[in-house]
């Protein structure tokens, strides 16, 4: 899926979408989900996590859930 029809999906399902680079950024309620691009436009990664969630090199941690693709991600962004 490339990152033009991931962000419209996202928009239609009521998230606010923000772009910097590589990285979009969707955020509804207190859940965040994060698409990384590759080249081409195209989705390499798409990841769910709490909005007050981070990640912490120093312990090995990665905040969320990796997901196989947006459509998942909406949903489990949901509950």
């Amino acid at each position: 899926m490339t990152t033009a029809n991931a962000t419209k999906k996202l928009v239609k399902a009521g998230f606010q979408v923000t772009a910097a680079g590589r990285r979009i950024s969707a955020k509804k309620g207190f859940r965040v989900i994060e698409l990384t691009a590759g080249s081409e436009e195209t989705i390499q990664t798409v990841r769910v996590r709490a909005a007050c969630d981070s990640d912490d090199i120093v312990h090995d941690y990665t905040a969320g859930v990796y997901c196989d693709n947006v459509t998942q991600a909406i949903k489990l962004a949901a509950r």
